[in-house]
């Protein structure tokens, strides 16, 4: 979804702090801002889908635990959130939600690493993803913001990342909200936050092989897979073209009505270094898959 720079944000006493804490790099991971900015006017036609709960400056007002997806012998991918605040019961299930969605997609487990930031050191195992509700601007105008923030040597995976959001657009959203924390999640995992690292877009066109096998297969189409030109920084380059693909949940406008996460966007997991589960396709019409 659409971005720019969160550099030069304000922040007032109560408001979220959208300038960013980038962890310490060492021969693990190193500390790097892929976060972007989110608009409302990507997400604003799937507005009105009943209220997801939450008011104030808060989340909707009870402190949760951390929550951690996948296998509980940590033998899996796991992806861990911890809810900074409160949140209303709904706008935590949505994050949960898209934990265990994407870890029903990757199976393998990630060399664990520490990740040191504000001098708290942390054992990652697979990702950290700190969400948080708060007050940013009121309605309209950003969303919020998310977006890995340590990556590890060598592969480039993300090991923490960050998913902010202004709790007076979340509540427009209603139950559209659950499409924008799995998109932005996606993100964390580096969808798109990655690619450029990888070398997997060329010439405006994403080259890799699975996510082409899914494209050329399940979708019959030839070439490369279209990548979204338009936009300015952070929508260009990082999501598949939306005039091509429209309601797919991937692209960088959130659409009115279905959003689709097709098997395309769940095999490019496997182009980024991630070992998928066997059976992570479940092909319906036309090879798209609700996960």
């Amino acid at each position: 979804m659409r971005n720019t720079s969160p550099y030069g944000l304000s922040h007032a006493p109560g408001q979220l702090d959208l300038h960013v804490s980038v962890p310490d790099s060492n021969a693990h991971v190193f500390g790097v801002d892929l976060t972007h900015i989110i608009h409302t006017n990507e997400v604003e036609a799937a507005k009105g889908g009943g209220h997801g709960g939450g008011g104030g400056g808060g989340g909707g007002g009870t402190t949760y635990p951390s929550y951690t997806s996948g296998s509980s012998d940590g033998s899996g991918f796991n992806i861990t959130i911890n809810f900074n605040g409160t949140f209303s019961q709904q706008n935590h299930d949505y994050f949960v939600a898209a934990a265990d969605q994407l870890t029903a997609i990757i199976a393998g487990d990630l060399p664990n690493v520490s990740v040191r930031s504000r001098g708290t050191v942390t054992n990652v195992d697979d990702i950290v993803i700190t969400a948080e509700l708060g007050a940013i601007d009121g309605s309209g105008g950003i969303l919020g913001q998310a977006g890995p923030t340590s990556l590890r040597t060598g592969s480039y995976l993300p090991a923490t990342a960050t998913m902010q959001f202004d709790i007076a657009d979340v509540t427009d959203l209603g139950t559209a909200f659950a499409d924008v924390v799995l998109h932005e999640m996606s993100h964390s995992l580096g969808f798109g936050s990655i690619w450029d690292r990888l070398g997997l877009v060329t010439n405006g066109e994403f080259t890799g092989a699975n996510a082409l096998q899914q494209y050329h297969d399940v979708m019959h189409q030839t070439g490369n897979i279209p990548v979204e030109q338009d936009g300015g920084s952070g929508t260009a380059g990082s999501h598949w073209d939306e005039e091509t693909f429209g309601n797919e949940l991937m692209t960088g406008y959130l659409n009115d009505g279905a959003n689709y996460f097709t098997g395309m966007s769940a095999a490019s997991f496997a182009d980024l270094g991630y070992q998928l589960h066997s059976d992570y396709l479940q092909h319906v019409d036309q090879g798209y898959i609700f996960v």
